[in-house]
């Protein structure tokens, strides 16, 4: 394969994605076609299928490329137990500049359940693993001292992106959330920058 088809691959294959994401954002999803896709990405069909299975392994790999990744969870982990918040504002802004559109949507009322699910499993995995946990807890504690921080996570990601971002800036929405879980709700306490 040369250089140049190399280079075309991805290429190929991100139209068809934007393609499928305008006619997602704009269209019932139930109703959207692999013809309207290579339609709107200007491909034929045969060169969908070169990437994908079908319009659900399309929206899978949309939602998976979406997912935290495992870097960014660590340095985001590093940075609160650092009580970092200029660190953790610029995990999360350039996390918000790459997929915020998408990630806000999918996490939406008119999103998509899959990718919520997906969400939720993947952070819970990250913090199973990188999170300091007492291994002399029972499982049953350790299952419930993480669903309790995966939900914190994932509840606050939801709120700035369905209305925090209307109410505050980042810098003023990681530091209240960095305040009220190092904390508590009712301390006035500052954190360094």
């Amino acid at each position: 394969m040369s250089h140049k088809q190399k280079e075309i691959i991805p290429k190929t294959k991100q139209k068809l994605m934007d393609a499928y994401w305008q006619l997602y954002v704009a269209n019932n999803p139930e109703k959207i076609t692999v013809r309207m896709i290579t339609n709107k990405a200007g491909f034929n069909r045969g060169t969908f299928y070169a990437y994908f299975l079908d319009i659900e392994d399309l929206h899978s790999q949309i939602e998976d490329e979406l997912l935290p990744s495992e870097e960014n969870f660590e340095k985001l982990r590093k940075a609160t137990f650092s009580k970092n918040s200029r660190e953790i504002i610029e995990i999360f802004m350039q996390e918000e500049k790459n997929s915020g559109e998408k990630v806000s949507y999918l996490l939406s009322s008119k999103g998509s359940l899959s990718f919520q699910n997906k969400f939720k499993n993947k952070l819970r995995e990250l913090i199973m693993k990188y999170a300091p946990l007492d291994l002399n807890d029972s499982k049953k504690v350790i299952d419930y001292k993480v669903d309790i921080v995966c939900i914190i996570f994932y509840e606050t990601l939801c709120y700035w992106y369905c209305k925090g971002k209307q109410l505050f800036s980042e810098e003023e929405m990681i530091n209240m959330m960095l305040k009220i879980i190092i904390f508590g709700l009712s301390d006035n306490k500052t954190l360094t920058p």
